[in-house]
């Protein structure tokens, strides 16, 4: 641009106009249908016309006279071309083009396995936009250097995802293989099915980094399969007997080997079930294999059980009872001696005395059964579950199944309350297939009991042995109330086995009452349980047994031209009637009736 005759200020004004579009808006950027037309100051771009003004008018007017002379007139023959210069602040420029990222960049969306129970989908990928900041400062730099009006398109390229639908489509199809059927698994006499959802739960998945992409690892979580398979075990393992051991004043000797027991071989059958499952076949019907498990006690080990102390004893007199009562007594604690117990096994006297017949000594005797006394294999067996109630009860264990009897029976106050003394209402009654007493191993150690049967003085006795955990035990009570008289009305039972005209008595009559007392139990000073036993008995009428024939309509007895004599039934001679209750002395605990069943006694 000629510039020559011109003031320095018309040579600026003649420049600015000719630059006027480039300067008003030097370029404009496009990214498909976006666009932005930025200031020069916003891409840190100056035209340097005042320096290039100075420069010009500088010419023949800064050195000497004769050199100034020299240069004017070189300038008035040739002219003189001076260059126009442009700054381009580059921070400014890439601070502009960053702040175009957030409406360009587009990150790329990985490819998504979602599972939900059972179901599994894929979310597609999509491929993402990134801007190119330097490759488009680099062409905006060169564009605009014609001082021109200019329109760039923002270099940009595309971004991939990590993890593309194949990758996620291959887990899909894997996962599917795994959960394309249930697994039904037999272990012994039972059945274990594990449903698609189950499975689904077992299914893990991880996503593995690789220089061309990521991959999804699908695999099974084999601790989950052991905790599934260790549940079935403990619900199926068919536990061996422990031995019976015999203290043997402390150097215990086992007097019956134990026996072994059958549990799911739970490394075999982890194998089994993981094969199974990845194999993706839809046949997974298993037999679970089972191996021998050895007794945990042997002469070997006896002696590391922790079983050093004695932690209770319960007692009972059986003073009065006839042949049959013995017998029983005696072949129930043969059945009770030397069982042990494990930390946490819950003891249950029903089970582990087994069948109440000849087959394990028992004779017939008489004891109540539906509301009368009559015949009963083991009758006096409940002398044994007293005994071992009131061992329990002293060593402070819990006690998770009692019942009470029924109606007082005189010959187990003595040394029902042991140091407190003699009274009713200490007394556990059982019946096969019925009411069973059973108490909690709750010492985190073994326990250990021993029976004994003296017939000379008439005593029977449970101690239990084990490892002394500072537990004691207090007694609150014995208390009585509720007394309730004898009904005075007997009741008569139709029995064909009885002569006609005659009758035989089978029950006293006694009355009710309800005792109740408290067990404190302490460890080593600090209050581990305070229960309340409560003993209901209830009134007990007369009871006689006549000949169908000789009863009325009512229910009672027809007259008789001559009076038959009562003839009292004495099952055994050295049986004595049961006694009524001493009011002076406190009765037995019961549970509420509301809730009992009716309970055998051995009476």
């Amino acid at each position: 641009m000629p510039v020559g005759e011109m003031t320095p200020a018309e040579a600026k004004q003649a420049l600015e106009a000719s630059f006027s579009p480039f300067l008003a808006q030097p370029l404009t950027l496009t990214y498909g249908d976006q666009q932005w037309t930025p200031t020069v100051s916003e891409i840190g771009v100056r035209i340097e016309i005042d320096s290039a003004i100075d420069a010009a008018y500088a010419a023949g007017r800064k050195n000497g006279l004769i050199d100034n002379l020299r240069e004017v007139a070189a300038v008035w023959e040739n002219g003189l071309e001076l260059p126009l210069h442009m700054t381009i602040d580059q921070e400014a420029m890439q601070h502009y083009l960053s702040d175009r990222v957030i409406e360009v960049d587009q990150p790329a969306i990985d490819a998504n396995l979602e599972i939900d129970g059972s179901l599994i989908s894929v979310q597609p990928s999509a491929s993402g936009q990134q801007l190119m900041i330097s490759d488009t400062l680099h062409e905006i730099t060169a564009a605009i250097q014609g001082l021109s009006p200019q329109q760039i398109a923002l270099r940009t390229r595309e971004l991939q995802p990590r993890l593309s639908d194949g990758a996620a489509q291959e887990a899909q199809r894997q996962i599917a293989a795994l959960l394309v059927a249930p697994v039904t698994l037999t272990a012994g006499d039972e059945q274990f099915t594990w449903s698609i959802d189950d499975l689904a739960r077992l299914v893990r998945v991880e996503r593995v980094t690789g220089d061309s992409g990521d991959t999804l690892a699908v695999s099974l979580d084999d601790a989950q399969i052991r905790q599934k398979i260790t549940a079935i075990a403990d619900a199926t393992e068919v536990r061996g007997d422990y031995p019976r051991v015999d203290w043997n004043g402390g150097d215990m000797r086992i007097t019956e080997e134990g026996t072994p027991g059958e549990r799911v071989d739970e490394a075999r059958a982890v194998d089994m079930v993981t094969a199974s499952i990845r194999s993706g076949g839809s046949q997974r019907e298993l037999t679970l294999p089972f191996a021998a498990v050895a007794p945990p006690v042997t002469q070997a080990n006896i002696q590391q059980l922790g079983i050093d102390q004695l932690l209770s004893v319960g007692k009972s007199d059986f003073t009065g009872s006839a042949a049959y009562r013995i017998t029983n007594i005696k072949a129930g604690m043969a059945l009770l001696q030397g069982v042990l117990l494990a930390p946490d096994d819950e003891f249950s006297f029903n089970s582990t005395v087994g069948n109440i017949d000849a087959s394990n000594g028992f004779v017939e005797g008489y004891a109540i059964v539906q509301n009368r006394t009559q015949l009963e294999w083991g009758g006096g067996i409940c002398q044994d579950s007293t005994t071992m109630f009131r061992a329990a009860f002293w060593a402070g264990l819990p006690i998770t199944e009692r019942w009470g009897h029924s109606f007082y029976i005189s010959w187990y106050d003595k040394y029902a309350f042991a140091d407190y003394g003699n009274g009713p209402g200490m007394d556990a009654t059982i019946f096969t297939g019925g009411p069973d007493f059973k108490f909690l191993n709750d010492t985190g150690h073994w326990l250990l009991i021993q029976t004994s049967v003296n017939v000379a003085n008439r005593v029977a006795e449970v101690r239990i042995y084990g490892t002394d955990t500072g537990r004691k035990v207090e007694l609150l009570g014995p208390s009585i109330t509720n007394r309730v008289p004898a009904p005075s009305e007997p009741v008569y039972i139709a029995e064909p086995k009885i002569p006609q005209g005659s009758r035989h008595q089978s029950d006293t009559a006694r009355g009710g009452m309800q005792i109740n007392f408290t067990r404190v139990v302490k460890q080593n000073g600090q209050l581990v349980e305070e229960r309340n036993f409560v003993t209901k008995f209830r009134p007990w009428p007369n009871i006689f047994e006549v000949n169908p024939a000789d009863l009325g309509p009512d229910g009672k007895p027809m007259p008789t031209p001559e009076p038959t004599p009562e003839i009292p039934l004495e099952p055994d001679p050295n049986q004595p009637p049961a006694p009524a209750p001493d009011p002076n002395q406190p009765p037995a605990p019961e549970p509420d009736p509301s809730t009992a069943q009716p309970a055998p006694s051995d009476g």
